[in-house]
């Protein structure tokens, strides 16, 4: 390291205590989703934070009549997204925007620690939400702040966007989605993207795997279960579909194999499970309709249309077997595979900085979406990556928890990224 990357290091191990702190206060908001509770409440903290950081923001809320549309789950209740802005005071640079969501899962059982007590034992702190994700927003804060502490003349802009429904997914959302459809985040003012989601301490994370989720329904013909020659039985007909694709397509998709590293290990290939079937009213009538529901999770090169198509061909071979057979569609969720170049800027700062912490950096990608389609199909924005100070090891679990050296030790990679992006430029000549 060279001793401007020391002093940033030292500026961290300073801010530690206060970072722990802060976690804390962020776990002990219960900004659970669904329904998406207490969501003011987190940015209102948030903002009081940033404010007296020296940033100027702004909360940017979903109209009501979009809520309907954009936060389905969301009962109604509100959704902010809480931005803020720092200008380098070394003048114009690389404006780097930096996103997290402060949404998190339901806490569910069989905690050992209060979920939202935001609990420090023995070097973890404990809380729904301290791996995935409020840590990140935990660390792009202080990363920000140790360069600040440490004396660093960098230039540009940084933009910290704090979102919520990054959980509850959906072709658009009321977060990053509604930010980009806004021009928040676009190419016109932003240079480059970090998500902190949590990779692990030595992950770059540069796309997902695609995920189509759908459901069809199959319709027959109702009759007495007396006569079942008289109809046309749509769980059966149901049933013959999913045999179909358990001997036919799931065999193909075992063999579509992306070579690049996962984050959870064993989901490199494409896969399909039918997850929920519905159909029938009683035990003697021959049922007319039978709804299942599917996730197809794709690998590059695979496309949104071929993983419909490919369904839509079982279906339609079993209408040959079973003319009177009728079937409808609908799309739950749909997003393509993200995949930015691991060469483009941000990635290689990243890989440079974990290798400055004595660490071998691995560049994947995750089997789950996450915020970065948004990032990149809707903002056109490719040099972006996800890094984070935790492992995805306790994420939606019960005694989810962080150490304090994970969330330290992220804290100084992410600072030492924007060590290297927000350099003033050199004069020429």
């Amino acid at each position: 390291m060279d001793e401007r990357q020391r002093a940033v290091c030292a500026a961290v191990d300073a801010l530690a205590s206060e970072m722990v702190e802060t976690l804390q206060a962020f776990i002990r908001v219960p900004t659970v989703n669904p329904p998406g509770e207490a969501y003011e409440d987190f940015v209102a903290l948030a903002k009081g934070l940033l404010d007296g950081l020296g940033y100027a923001t702004e909360v940017v809320r979903v109209p009501d009549e979009l809520l309907p549309t954009l936060a389905p789950l969301g009962e109604g209740l509100p959704r902010p997204n809480l931005l803020a802005r720092l200008a380098g005071p070394a003048g114009p640079g690389f404006r780097l925007h930096i996103n997290g969501h402060y949404d998190v899962v339901p806490a569910g059982h069989d905690w050992t620690r209060d979920p939202f007590g935001g609990e420090l034992i023995d070097g973890r702190i404990y809380g729904r939400g301290a791996c995935d994700m409020k840590s990140g927003l935990v660390a792009q804060i202080y990363a920000v702040e140790a360069l600040r502490r440490a004396g660093v003349d960098w230039a540009g802009e940084v933009t910290h966007s704090f979102v919520p429904d990054e959980e509850t997914v959906g072709n658009r959302n009321a977060g990053t989605g509604f930010l980009v459809e806004q021009g928040v985040i676009s190419r016109e003012n932003t240079d480059g993207v970090i998500i902190t989601e949590p990779f692990g301490l030595d992950g770059i994370g540069v796309g997902h795997k695609g995920a189509l989720w759908g459901a069809f329904t199959l319709y027959g013909r109702q009759a007495h279960g007396s006569a079942p020659h008289l109809g046309v039985n749509a769980v059966e007909l149901a049933a013959r579909f999913l045999c179909r694709a358990e001997s036919e397509l799931k065999p193909q998709l075992r063999q579509r194999r992306t070579d690049l590293l996962l984050a959870t290990p064993g989901t490199e290939t494409a896969t399909l499970s039918f997850d929920t079937i519905e159909g029938g009213v009683a035990t003697n009538v021959i049922p007319d309709r039978c709804t299942v529901t599917f996730n197809r999770r794709l690998v590059p090169p695979e496309t949104l249309d071929q993983a419909r198509q490919e369904l839509f061909d079982l279906l339609e071979a079993l209408r040959v077997e079973e003319p009177r057979l009728r079937w409808s569609y609908e799309e739950r969720y749909a997003t393509p595979p993200t995949l930015v170049d691991e060469q483009q800027p941000l990635a290689q700062a990243a890989a440079r900085a974990i290798r400055e912490m004595g660490m071998t950096p691995r560049v994947m990608i995750s089997a789950g979406s996450h915020d970065q389609r948004f990032v990149v199909h809707g903002a056109g924005i490719t040099n972006s990556i996800l890094y984070g100070p935790a492992s995805n090891d306790t994420s939606h679990q019960s005694d989810e928890y962080i150490t304090v050296e994970e969330l330290v030790t992220g804290t100084k990679v992410l600072a030492l990224i924007l060590l290297e992006v927000l350099q003033p430029a050199r004069a020429s000549g």
